[in-house]
């Protein structure tokens, strides 16, 4: 292990965030649709099912398509094999590409297949507990998928991608609703928005902590809507929000140290509502939804790519905990000079906002720990969170 010279800590206390860019890339050589479903792993997106038009029969289907971003060309996949779908949800487990759920018409389904890339095929595993789901949108933490809440239960189920078998785990703690966005980032995951069942539409947010497997609520995002939809890019969760004023165009991203929404990049375009967004590696994407003009309303099949304009790690704001820091023996050695008065995460970054480590600490004590493991040089950035108060983030020099 190589040793690094002790190097005390250093205050950022105003971090910029550029907004992000957006651009247009290659259209999905589909008939345009809403409702569709879409994820993303390191280097390809799957997109497909949805809606073509509100009105009408035989409107919903099932046709798919894959996306290569080196070379921004879609490829055309074996249908969904569950039948047409609408509302489905997508989710990535590691590099494994899942599509589950959605409505043939109003009703729930519990159905779940995984996409076989190498070998252009889809493989069926167990269905959901419960009723069912549609347009629901999960989350997902290590290898586990979490989706909820459960259509008069406000039950939620996880999937575990190692056993590839259902579980429960604590019931979502708010009104009972459908068309949520979800995200995951930095070993949480969170959920909101979306319409009740049978009135309103919210913009309250909750977190959930997989390890000791609670909700706790977060800041509301304004305006209020059912029509968003959400992704997380390098840990930064985003939520294109499509409610209320300025537009129905507008990029959101959440700052956890803060517990804040910031507006980023508004779209380049009209409006677009009940899109999917989802991220390949560095970059989120929209895809499909409602084109919505002065004109009317048409199915889109457009590709837009968004690029972060920030690193992904949140401003410095205060530091109520006292902490001291420094670099020794390949590590961050952080301690606190006061005992806490709850439990709490410490959280470990790069330079570019890559999450390196992540560890819970208990209540009534002093952190002292080491972090990280035979760390290159560079800065680091640690962020403590203790509800109730402001979480404190640090800047660590590495020579």
């Amino acid at each position: 292990m190589r040793t690094l010279f002790p190097t005390l800590l250093f205050f950022v206390t105003s971090m910029l965030h550029g907004q992000a860019q957006w651009e247009q890339m290659e259209s999905v050589p589909a008939a345009g649709r809403y409702w569709a479903a879409a994820t993303g792993n390191s280097t390809h997106g799957y997109a497909g099912g949805g809606r073509l038009q509100f009105s009408g029969t035989n409107n919903t289907v099932a046709d798919m398509y894959a996306y290569e971003l080196a070379t921004d060309t879609w490829t055309t996949i074996p249908d969904y094999p569950g039948g047409v779908r609408e509302g489905m949800d997508a989710f990535t487990i590691g590099e494994r590409i899942f599509f589950a759920f959605g409505s043939p018409f109003i009703q729930f389904t519990r159905t779940v297949y995984e996409y076989l890339p190498l070998t252009n095929s889809w493989v069926q595993h167990e269905d959901v507990p419960g009723i069912g789901f549609a347009y629901s949108h999960g989350f997902v933490v290590g290898d586990t998928y979490y989706i909820g809440p459960e259509n008069g239960t406000n039950n939620v189920y996880a999937f575990n991608g190692s056993t590839n078998s259902w579980s429960t785990v604590a019931s979502f703690p708010g009104e009972d609703r459908r068309a949520q966005c979800a995200f995951s980032a930095n070993g949480m995951g969170y959920l909101g928005m979306g319409a009740g069942v049978f009135s309103g539409v919210y913009g309250d947010w909750w977190e959930y902590d997989p390890i000791a497997d609670g909700w706790t609520q977060v800041a509301d995002i304004f305006p209020v809507s059912d029509q968003s939809s959400a992704t997380a890019v390098e840990n930064v969760g985003y939520v294109f929000n499509v409610g209320g004023s300025g537009g129905g165009k507008q990029l959101f991203r959440y700052d956890g140290a803060n517990d804040e929404w910031i507006q980023d990049a508004i779209l380049p375009t009209d409006r677009i509502a009940n899109g999917s967004l989802f991220s390949i590696g560095t970059k989120g994407f929209l895809v499909f939804g409602q084109s919505i003009t002065s004109g009317g309303n048409f199915s889109s099949n457009a590709l837009w790519q968004f690029t972060p304009g920030t690193t992904g790690v949140p401003d410095e704001r205060s530091d109520e905990l006292g902490l001291v820091g420094f670099a020794v023996d390949g590590t961050i050695a952080l301690r606190s000079k006061e005992v806490l008065d709850d439990a709490g995460m410490v959280s470990l970054f790069n330079a570019t906002g890559q999450l390196v480590q992540q560890q819970r600490i208990s209540a009534r004590t002093i952190i002292d720990l080491r972090l990280g493991n035979a760390l290159a040089s560079g800065v680091y950035h640690v962020q403590v969170r203790i509800p109730g108060r402001t979480s404190s983030l640090r800047v660590i020099a590495l020579e």
